[in-house]
């Protein structure tokens, strides 16, 4: 029997090398990543844009107005009158018992939430 054994291991180069290759593949995949969440936050917008033209449309439908500024709040709750009493519509039938809208959207790119 031979009394030295050699030491098996990873030699200094081949790791900076694997480490290299390790980050190179981060570059590439990292700008694809945050596109990709980009995309997502897009895809996020349009939908809240179409929702947001629902409620207003079904608004309109049962006021016979749009709402403007303070009213737009008046999207979150079920059937509320537009704010001046004279604009009333007595005997409209509702289109629906519950809010237009759930809750007013944030601004999807702006990080103050």
């Amino acid at each position: 029997m031979s009394s030295h054994q050699s030491a098996r291991g990873f030699t200094l180069i081949e790791i900076l090398i694997v480490i290299a290759i390790i980050l190179i593949l981060i570059a590439i995949a990292l700008p694809n990543f945050l596109e990709a969440q980009t995309r997502a936050k897009v895809t996020k917008v349009k939908g809240e844009i179409r929702t947001a033209g629902i409620a207003l449309e079904a608004y309109q439908t049962d006021w016979s107005q749009y709402p403007w500024g303070a009213e737009l709040e008046s999207l979150t709750f079920p059937a509320m009158p537009p704010s001046e009493p004279a604009e009333l519509h007595l005997g409209t039938v509702l289109t629906s018992p519950v809010p237009y809208l759930q809750e007013l959207p944030n601004d999807t790119f702006s990080n103050l939430f």
